[in-house]
């Protein structure tokens, strides 16, 4: 009872943050300003840039696809970018962008009902792998960008916390691949002996391990998460072109990749709100847009691309709306579970 009332008020706070912010921003705006802009921008790069939204959903559901074949989970391709998009329509409307994947979960266990664990380790990978690489992409560009993001105490402590994230996963990632548990100390036994349905946690370890005896597929799903970024990087760079923002691609680069890192976490519902305010903050910093300290005024190319930005995922996952309404599950040949090796 304590976790569902934690869980309600959560539930309730983000939403309230949520329209805090959607509130401050529609009476800070002015619409028709937006509205003009719109009225100019180019239609054949929004085009271009949708098409590539959609080939980033494919690489991911590629990259999603091979994450399951190193669990041993075979799962035809259709099967698993339906689901990619079915998950991306629930992302836009639950909390931050990850809600999609509790979707996924529930739906991929049914085709591997004795390997669950595995089943939602794919998942997790999947999301980590996709950060990971955004992360990275982010932290590459800095040596270029470092003098902007540097002179505003936001942006230092998004930096700080991304090398922390980033050092976090690495060390994380390096300790489960190659540290021998069964040489750690005792007391290490002792404890792990105590977790309650560690078999859970003994999966999850059995099945991030087999990463390191299927190096090639690890590799083919890494580049598929570095290909997708890149068509979300360029499909940034063809809506700065459309609306006629003078940015640079190292500079959409940096900013697609701030603005994925941070709306992933659940702070808001479906990360409106704190996608917008990161998008300003990152324009204004690179001299992209100039804003009025006064009045406000000036934040309308960020909005609007912003709001372009989120429409292109949105068409995307309307799709896979439609694809959830005609979904239908197959249970011929489901995978036997692997047995549970104790670490």
């Amino acid at each position: 009872m304590k976790e569902k009332g934690r869980n309600k008020w959560m539930f309730i706070g983000r939403v309230g943050m949520t329209v805090s912010i959607l509130i401050y921003i529609g009476f800070n705006v002015r619409w028709a300003e937006i509205g003009k802009q719109l009225l100019r921008s180019e239609p054949t790069w929004l085009i271009f840039a949708f098409f590539l939204m959609g080939v980033a959903f494919l690489m991911g559901s590629i990259r999603w696809w091979i994450l399951l074949k190193v669990q041993e989970i075979i799962v035809p391709l259709k099967v698993v970018t339906s689901l990619t998009l079915i998950g991306q329509f629930f992302n836009s409307f639950l909390l931050g962008t990850t809600g999609g994947d509790i979707i996924k979960t529930l739906f991929i266990l049914k085709y591997t009902p004795n390997q669950k664990a595995r089943a939602t380790l794919s998942i997790i990978l999947d999301r980590v792998m996709g950060l990971f690489v955004f992360l990275c992409c982010a932290l590459i560009t800095l040596p270029w960008q470092i003098r902007f993001l540097m002179q505003r105490e936001e942006t230092q402590s998004i930096v700080y916390a991304l090398i922390v994230v980033f050092v976090i996963i690495s060390g994380l990632a390096l300790f489960l691949f190659f540290i021998p548990f069964h040489r750690l100390p005792l007391l290490f036994h002792q404890v792990w002996e105590k977790i309650p349905r560690r078999d859970i946690l003994e999966s999850f370890l059995v099945g991030f391990r087999e990463h390191g005896r299927s190096r090639r597929l690890t590799f083919e799903a890494m580049v598929c998460s570095v290909v997708a970024s890149f068509f979300v990087f360029t499909a940034g760079y063809c809506i700065s072109l459309a609306i006629h923002l003078e940015a640079t691609y190292i500079q959409m680069v940096t900013v697609l990749a701030f603005v994925v890192c941070i709306t992933s976490l659940p702070i808001s519902v479906g990360g409106h709100g704190i996608r917008e305010g990161v998008f300003v903050l990152m324009f204004a910093i690179y001299g992209i847009i100039n804003i009025d300290n006064t009045t406000s005024m000036g934040q309308e190319p960020a909005i609007l691309f912003s709001i372009i930005f989120f429409t292109l995922f949105l068409g995307w996952s309307l799709l896979g709306g439609l694809v959830y309404l005609t979904f239908r599950t197959s249970h011929k040949n489901e995978p036997v579970g692997s047995p549970v090796v104790p670490i």
